[in-house]
Order: structure tokens, then C-alpha cells, then sequence
């Protein structure tokens, strides 16, 4: 019988401290990691309402702007992400697989202005796309993968969230 393996509240707090180790930005940048807990959150709302993989998502959040080298164009960020996850496998990471697939996937391409069929990936997608108000960007519906992504209601709330937060910018 072959054992799940499941991520624990102490795995995700040192997959942050980890990721917050390698990010050499200034962590009160943009895609720092108050990103990157927006984004959990958003993706853990959206995940909640298409029964995409949480661990997924979860995970997604906290690594997936961790490798950039600059706040404006780096399109290989997301690679360099899912290459960083990879080292972090059968010791942090403790998924399946198919998690790690569709994590490293999911992170290689979600700056890249596609959608997903896949719930996971189409929730981790959405969830970074919610907080674009960050940036002065208003995300576009078109854009968004889930069908919950795209609800007037989402993105009311994923601006507000960020106006909590004291960062909304549009």
C-alpha cells in the first residue's frame, strides 16, 4: 500500500522561509511576499469553488515569483521557479508526482497570458491574475481560466482585498 504523502503547516511555513531565502528582490516589491500570500489566499478561494488541488495551489503561491531577477520583463522567472521547486523534492516538498507535474507546469507558464481546462492550473493561474490590481492592471476576464475567476463578484473582492492590504494601484 503506498503512502500519501501530505504537506504539513511546518512544510509551508519553511517552503516560505525558503522561498523568501532565495528571493533577491527587496521583499516589499511587488512580487515579493505579500504576493505571494495574496495570491494563496485568492487561489484558496478560487480552489475552494472548482475543486483544484490545494496543496497545488498552496504551494504555487509561495514559489512561483520566488526565482525573478527583476520587477519588470523576466519571461524565464517561472522556469527557474519550477527548477528551484524541483530541488526542493522528497524534503520540503512532499507531494505526489502528479503534484509536482502540475506544479511545476503550472509555475513554468503562468506568465506566459495563457488559460488552463485544469482546474489546478487554471486556479493557480486566476489566483495570480486576481492581484494584478497591485500593478495598476485590471485583470482581464479573457485571461481568466475558472469560471469563478471571471465572476464580477471575484474580482470585486480580490480589489478589495488588495485595498486592505493598502497596495491597489489602479
Amino acid at each position: 500500500m503506498d503512502v500519501i504523502p501530505v504537506m504539513t503547516e511546518a512544510n509551508y511555513a519553511e517552503i516560505l522561509r525558503v522561498a523568501q531565502s532565495v528571493y533577491t528582490l527587496d521583499p516589499a516589491s511587488y512580487h515579493g511576499p505579500s504576493h505571494w500570500l495574496r495570491v494563496e489566499k485568492f487561489g484558496l478561494y478560487v480552489a475552494d469553488r472548482t475543486g483544484a488541488d490545494v496543496t497545488v495551489v498552496r504551494l504555487f503561491a509561495r514559489l512561483h515569483d520566488c526565482c525573478r531577477a527583476n520587477e519588470n520583463w523576466d519571461p524565464h522567472h517561472g522556469h527557474r521557479a519550477a527548477d528551484f521547486a524541483a530541488t526542493l523534492r522528497d524534503d520540503l516538498l512532499t507531494i505526489t508526482d502528479e503534484q509536482f507535474e502540475l506544479l511545476a507546469e503550472a509555475m513554468r507558464f503562468h506568465n506566459d497570458g495563457h488559460t488552463s481546462t485544469d482546474p489546478t492550473i487554471g486556479t493557480c493561474w486566476d489566483a495570480d491574475r486576481l492581484d494584478l490590481g497591485r500593478v495598476g492592471i485590471e485583470p482581464d476576464t479573457r485571461l481568466m481560466s475558472t469560471h469563478v475567476g471571471r465572476l464580477p463578484y471575484t474580482l470585486q473582492w480580490a480589489t478589495e482585498v488588495q485595498m486592505t492590504d493598502g497596495i491597489f494601484s489602479l
